[in-house]
Formats: C-alpha cells, sequence, structure tokens
C-alpha cells in the first residue's frame, strides 16, 4: 500500500503541478510528499521529476510512468466504484424512455411488480417513437427495435424480433390457411406502411428462400391497426411476436406458415435494445431493470 500511496501522490503532484498545492489538499508537508516520490524513484531506479527551485517537470522516463500509472489509477477508482455500486440499493428516479408500441405491451405491464421489488425507486416512464439523446434528455435507459449506430451508448441485446404470420380464428375458417407462401396470393395481406419493403414477405426454409409480393385491402403505419384490424378478422399480418404472442396462446389469433422463418427485408437486425449512456459502470437502478427485464422476456419466450 506505501507503493501505490506514493503513486498517487506522484500523479497527483504532475496534475496539480507543484507539491504544496497537494499538499493543501493533503494536509501534508511539501517535504514529506517529496521524499515519497524520492523512495519511489528509488525503488524504480529512475528519475521521474526534474526538480528546481520555483517548479516540476516531468523526465522523459517520468513521462512514460506518469501515462501508464494514470491508467491503472483511474481503472482500479473505477472498480471500487463499481463493486460499490453492485452493493448500493437501487433508489431514486430511473428514467425510461421505449418505443410505444413495445412499450404499452410489454413493459408497462411489468411495472408494478418491479416497484414492488425495489420500493425506495420511482418510474418517470415516457413512450415515444423518436430518436433521443439519452444525455441531452437525462434519460437512464431506453429501449428500442432495430439496428443501431450510436457510439455514445452502450446497447445490450434484450430479445429478437422475430415476426410471425397470423390471422384470427374466425379468418381461417372462413377464407382457409395457406399451406405454401405463395398461397397468400389468395388472401387479404394488411401490410404495415411504415416499412419501405412493407409488401414484400420473405419466408425461410432450410436453404430455401422465397420473396413473396402480398397484396390487401389495408395498409397502415402501426402495428395497432395491423393488430385490431386481424381481431376484426379482416385479414393476414405479419406482426413480431411480443406483439401477438399473448393473442395466440389464448387462441384470440391463429399462427399460420409455422414451418417458415418469416423475414421483412427491411427490418434485418430488428432485436429489440436497451440501450443507456456509455461509462465504465452502471448505475444499479439501470442495473437491476435490465436484469428484471431479460428474466421476464425470457420467461415469456419459453413458454
Amino acid at each position: 500500500m506505501d507503493l501505490l500511496n506514493s503513486i498517487e501522490l506522484f500523479v497527483k503532484t504532475i496534475d496539480e503541478g507543484n507539491f504544496s498545492k497537494v499538499g493543501r489538499q493533503l494536509h501534508m508537508a511539501p517535504s514529506s510528499i517529496s521524499r515519497k516520490i524520492n523512495t519511489l524513484e528509488a525503488e524504480l531506479g529512475v528519475r521521474l521529476l526534474q526538480r528546481t527551485t520555483r517548479n516540476i517537470s516531468l523526465t522523459e522516463a517520468g513521462q512514460v510512468y506518469y501515462e501508464l500509472v494514470s491508467k491503472i489509477l483511474n481503472d482500479l477508482n473505477e472498480a471500487q466504484m463499481a463493486i460499490t455500486q453492485l452493493q448500493a440499493t437501487p433508489k431514486g428516479t430511473l428514467r425510461i424512455n421505449v418505443a410505444i408500441p413495445f412499450g404499452e405491451r410489454n413493459i408497462t405491464p411489468l411495472l408494478p411488480e418491479f416497484l414492488a421489488m425495489y420500493p425506495e425507486l420511482k418510474i418517470d416512464l415516457t413512450l415515444e417513437d423518436r430518436a433521443i439523446d439519452l444525455i441531452e434528455e437525462r434519460v437512464d435507459l431506453s429501449i428500442r427495435i432495430g439496428p443501431l449506430s450510436d457510439s455514445s451508448v452502450v446497447a445490450r441485446k434484450l430479445e429478437e424480433n422475430q415476426f410471425v404470420v397470423c390471422g384470427s380464428p374466425q379468418y381461417f375458417e372462413s377464407h382457409g390457411q395457406p399451406t405454401a407462401p405463395n398461397e397468400l396470393s389468395h388472401h387479404n395481406c394488411i401490410i404495415n406502411n411504415n416499412i419501405n419493403s412493407g409488401n414484400i414477405w420473405q419466408f425461410k426454409k432450410g436453404a430455401s428462400i422465397e420473396n413473396i409480393s402480398v397484396k390487401g385491402n389495408l395498409k397502415a403505419n402501426t402495428g395497432g391497426v395491423l393488430y385490431n384490424a386481424m381481431l376484426s378478422h379482416l385479414g393476414i399480418a405479419a406482426l413480431p411476436t411480443w406483439y401477438v404472442g399473448e393473442d395466440i396462446k389464448q387462441g384470440r389469433l391463429q399462427r399460420t406458415l409455422a414451418d417458415y422463418e418469416i423475414n421483412l427485408p427491411a427490418m434485418a437486425d430488428s432485436a429489440i435494445y436497451a440501450l443507456y449512456p456509455a461509462g465504465q459502470y452502471l448505475p444499479p437502478k439501470v442495473r437491476v431493470f435490465i436484469d428484471y427485464l431479460i428474466g421476464k422476456l425470457s420467461a415469456a419466450n419459453e413458454k
């Protein structure tokens, strides 16, 4: 620990520019600081500082040593902070920004249980689809769907955004179920107008890939319209499992062409991510919420 203390004094002296200023901050005599750095130089066998009556400066060896140990001290401080934060009780306000449909269907139902688990936490939730600057808008956590390019945030994948083709039991009873992708030409397909290639549905089975052009009498720019149209027995739509999974389980909707993997070309790499500002550690309130979400979403996908 004496060596570490001497290194810390050496770095602080360079940062502040002289022994006296460091001495006043640490309530130490400047001569004591100088002696500790002399001992450090003796142990290393090199001179780190050039000293005059008025100032100090780094030698060439001192410059190299300063750059290396500064990084080590910074990493040690970050490690100490990270461990301390791990033990801390999550508290305060957790500001979350979530895409509207995912937030309404998958996040808001989970909040009561989460808040019961962490009574010292409060949640400030905003649902909106626009891209935001987490730092500028003081947001702790954002949940978004789709490819990411912002290097100022850390992205942690929560789950894949898997699409399925489905319709209501009443629709299939009236129109029959397609047994192959090309049979969709005989069905009314409800199209997401918010996706550039929304009328092109790609089906994959083994090594075979088919791009099917679908058509129907309704296009809309939100999943909610597609979803409600299916529940009204209008036709078939392609929506993600997080949107329709519970309806399929409860029998309100039926999946079709389940032997095929469906991909909307414009939605490539459309996984769901938790985003938070880049940094060396996660605040406890953010860490526990991400862990909670991953556990809940994984459990839902296993059912």
